[in-house]
C-alpha cells in the first residue's frame, strides 16, 4: 500500500512501480512521475529504491538526486526537443534504467593501437520518441528510437569520442586538433567537421554508415574507407564493409520522420517501420485470405499512430515489446 511515508523495500513490493524502474508499460511509467510531482517527499526513498532495483539486477546505480524534481516538470510528450547537454530526462532515466550503465569501458577501433577509454550515459529514447541533443563542442545530434548515446569523459578536453547504441545523425562542428569519432559495437566512424548519420542496433546484423556531407573515416573488422557525400558504407557481421551510394531525399524524409507508404505489402511495411523507429517486426500469425496493403503518409508522428491506422485498415492487432512489434491477424 502506497502512503507518503513508504519506504524504498516498500516500494519494491509494488509490481507498478517496478514497470516504473524497467521504464515499461507507459501508463505506469506516467503514473510514477505524476505522483513525484504531486508528492516530492518520495523522492529520497524513490531514488534509493532505484538504486536497490538496479543493484538486484547487476548495474551500477545512477543518482537521481541533481535536478530531478525540475526535470520531471518538462514536457513529457515533446518530441525533437532541443536537449542541452547533461539535462537527462527523467522519463529517459526511468525508460533506462534497466539497461543504463553508469561508467562503461570501450576499445576504440584503430589500426595502430588500441585505447581505452571511459564513457557515461548522455540520453536515451524509447519506442515513440527521438530527441535532438547540443553537444558541448556545439555538434547537435537527432537521436532516433530506442536508441543511447554515452559521452567520453574527456569530451572536448582530450577528445570527442560518443558511443552509440542505435541510430542518429550527426551534424558536427569543426575542430581541425579534435577529430570526431563515433563508436558502436562494430564500427567506428571519425571526422573534423561533417554531417552524416549511423544505425547500430544491438539486435541489427549490420552497422550503416550515410554521409551528408563533408568527409569521414570509417573502420571496421580491421579495414577502414572514406565516404564522400551521397555515400554510404554498411558492415555485415563476418562479412566485412563495403560502400554504396543512396538517395540523398532518404536521408531528408528520414531526419523529417516523413513516413510514407505507397500501396505497400506486409513485407514493405514491416521494413519501413524498422528503418525508421529502430524496431523489429514479428508476425505471430500471418494473414490469410486477404492481401495486406496499405496508403498513406505520416508527418513525424509516433510509432503507436502509424501502427493504429495500419492496423485498423487491416484489421490486425499489435503490441510493443520491448523494442518488437508484435503483429496478430
Amino acid at each position: 500500500m502506497l502512503h507518503s511515508h513508504s519506504t524504498a523495500e516498500e516500494l519494491l513490493l509494488i509490481d507498478s512501480f517496478l514497470h516504473y524502474c524497467k521504464g515499461t508499460p507507459e501508463d505506469d511509467v506516467l503514473y510514477w512521475e505524476q505522483m513525484l510531482l504531486e508528492h516530492p517527499q518520495l523522492l529520497p526513498e524513490v531514488e534509493r529504491a532505484r538504486e536497490l532495483y538496479l543493484t538486484m539486477q547487476g548495474y551500477p546505480p545512477i543518482s537521481l538526486k541533481t535536478a530531478a524534481l525540475q526535470r520531471l516538470k518538462d514536457s513529457l510528450d515533446a518530441q525533437e526537443v532541443t536537449t542541452p547537454v547533461r539535462r537527462l530526462s527523467y522519463k529517459w532515466i526511468a525508460a533506462a534504467s534497466v539497461v543504463a550503465i553508469a561508467l562503461a569501458s570501450f576499445l576504440v577501433f584503430n589500426n595502430k593501437k588500441e585505447k581505452s577509454i571511459h564513457y557515461t550515459p548522455l540520453a536515451a529514447t524509447g519506442l515513440q520518441d527521438r530527441t535532438r541533443l547540443t553537444l558541448p563542442d556545439g555538434s547537435s545530434v537527432l537521436l532516433s528510437t530506442a536508441s543511447r548515446l554515452q559521452l567520453s569523459d574527456n569530451f572536448n578536453k582530450g577528445d570527442r569520442s560518443v558511443y552509440l547504441d542505435g541510430e542518429a545523425y550527426f551534424d558536427v562542428r569543426s575542430n581541425a586538433s579534435l577529430p570526431f569519432t563515433v563508436i558502436t559495437s562494430k564500427t567506428a566512424t571519425t571526422v573534423l567537421g561533417t554531417a552524416f548519420k549511423v544505425r547500430s542496433y544491438p539486435a541489427d546484423h549490420h552497422a550503416q554508415i550515410m554521409l551528408a556531407s563533408g568527409k569521414v573515416r570509417v573502420e571496421a573488422q580491421s579495414k577502414t574507407m572514406e565516404l564522400t557525400p551521397g555515400e554510404e558504407a554498411i558492415c555485415e557481421d563476418g562479412a566485412g564493409i563495403k560502400k554504396t551510394n543512396y538517395q540523398p531525399e532518404n536521408m531528408q524524409r528520414w531526419i523529417q520522420r516523413k513516413v510514407e507508404f505507397v500501396n505497400a505489402d506486409l513485407d514493405q511495411i514491416s521494413k519501413t517501420l524498422e528503418e525508421y523507429y529502430g524496431v523489429k517486426v514479428k508476425l505471430e500469425k500471418r494473414p490469410t485470405g486477404k492481401a495486406v496493403r496499405f496508403t498513406g503518409v505520416f508527418n513525424n508522428q509516433q510509432l503507436n499512430v502509424v501502427l493504429d491506422a495500419i492496423s485498423f485498415t487491416n484489421e490486425f492487432t499489435y503490441r510493443l515489446e520491448n523494442n518488437e512489434v508484435v503483429i496478430r491477424f
